[in-house]
């Protein structure tokens, strides 16, 4: 234990306090507590239990139940985290802290984090009884895979840059790419959906839920909520709305031209990390529920904040709402409306973020026009800057395809003190709010 060795307890708590001072571990009370909890158990030797954390740290009653509550496997996940970006951040001279998995300590580690301790929560028990998908439930797959094939078949196809986008490229929404030395990432939004099996052995269709990201948010909810063990599964499957397959194929001959010696990678939202955002360029493209980590910053200087839906923009100033009716459907007729969203961030390096994004399929699709419209991004640059803005647009839509749209407003967004670390956005998203009874969406 790391309490026998009194140079090496000095070094841990050296390290500690490094992490500590640095703002490694953001702002939240919790997980402060839970580190210095873990600190001070860790030098005296003591290999406490998640029983004791949560007592001590949590102030649950001696009626915690571990199974029930996931609050520490939470916070020690999120202790992880934390812990990477800090050190992706100020890397360590000798060694740097570390949670080794399924364990409730630190230690300390040399060099690069080994595998068999990085990221990870401690996995769920295994089901009494496997899971076999049914005809119905592979065909849905077959299906995805065959419309994610040919998005990325879109993707990856080899533009040759014609005149006009060369010119688009050198806009001043553009241009930040073409600057030396800093690559540029293309990143679209993606989606994370997980197998329902309601009799616990045949998994009968997929579901998309918002406040359910990523298989560690599926494992959360379950940890939580052990009723819904073995009839939500991960089945290891994300998706792209279709309107990113078109609004590719407008934007990589412009981004190509943009950035003509290297073609930039293609990634999703889910892969984006933050030592990424902070070496390169990123474009993103896709709905604006679909931002991942792009999203904070954003709202942070954004003049909209969200509304009880990613389908509703208000204006923080006016109050003024701005939502997809693609919901509504009244005498028959198909929704009509919808929002496209242009955005140019600075960076936290002196990078450049492109948000070309929208509510809905329509509007997507036509933010990639008026992304890639000349004329449009002079107009932009001369009414809102060229520093850091955003534009709003009404589009006009017949189901999913778009007709047209009008320029709501365009303003400079503030960005002051946006990449100041853990800075707060002012408000609550809506997959921020806890998952009680899951539902497809």
């Amino acid at each position: 234990m790391t309490g026998e060795d009194p140079d090496q307890n000095a070094r841990l708590a050296a390290e500690a306090e490094r992490v500590r001072t640095g703002g490694g571990l953001g702002r939240s009370d919790l997980l402060i507590r839970l580190f210095d909890f873990l600190v001070e158990s860790s030098l005296a030797g003591r290999a406490v239990k998640e029983i004791e954390i949560g007592q001590a740290v949590f102030g649950r009653g001696s009626e915690f139940d571990i199974v029930q509550d996931a609050s520490v496997r939470v916070y020690m996940h999120r202790l992880r985290k934390k812990l990477d970006e800090f050190y992706a951040d100020a890397p360590p001279a000798f060694s740097r802290l570390i949670v080794p998995r399924g364990e409730y300590r630190l230690t300390l580690a040399d060099g690069a984090v080994p595998a068999d301790v990085e990221g990870e929560p401690p996995s769920l028990p295994e089901l009494t009884r496997s899971v076999r998908p049914s005809r119905r439930f592979w065909a849905a797959v077959a299906l995805f895979a065959i419309c994610n094939a040919l998005i990325w078949a879109i993707v990856v196809k080899i533009w040759s840059p014609e005149s006009e986008a060369a010119k688009v490229a050198a806009t001043t929404y553009w241009k930040p790419l073409a600057a030396p030395g800093r690559p540029t990432l293309v990143v679209t939004g993606d989606y994370f959906i997980f197998g329902e099996a309601p009799d616990k052995i045949q998994v009968t269709r997929l579901v998309r839920q918002f406040e359910i990201n990523s298989r560690d948010d599926l494992d959360a909810y379950l940890m939580g909520h052990p009723d819904d063990k073995g009839r939500y599964v991960d089945v290891d499957l994300h998706y792209l709305p279709v309107s990113v397959g078109s609004a590719m194929r407008d934007l990589l001959p412009v981004i190509d031209a943009a950035v003509p010696d290297v073609r930039p990678p293609v990634i999703t939202a889910s892969q984006l990390t933050p030592p990424m955002l902070k070496a390169a360029n990123v474009v993103y493209v896709g709905f604006l529920s679909g931002l991942g980590i792009l999203r904070d910053p954003l709202f942070a200087a954004s003049g909209f904040k969200i509304g009880s839906s990613y389908d509703e923009l208000i204006d923080k100033k006016t109050g003024k709402n701005f939502t997809s009716d693609w919901r509504v459907i009244t005498d028959g007729k198909m929704p009509h409306r919808d929002f496209a969203y242009i955005a140019s961030l600075p960076g936290p390096t002196g990078n450049r973020l492109l948000v070309v994004a929208g509510t809905r399929d329509a509007a997507v699709m036509q933010a990639s026009e008026i992304a890639t419209d000349r004329q449009q991004l002079v107009k932009l640059a001369a009414k809102a800057g060229s520093d850091g803005f955003e534009a709003l647009y009404e589009v006009h839509t017949l189901g999913n395809q778009n007709l047209g749209s009008n320029l709501v407003l365009a303003r400079p967004l503030k960005a002051g003190g946006i990449w100041q670390f853990d800075q707060p956005t002012g408000e609550n998203f809506p997959d921020q709010l806890p998952p009680d009874k899951l539902g497809g969406k």
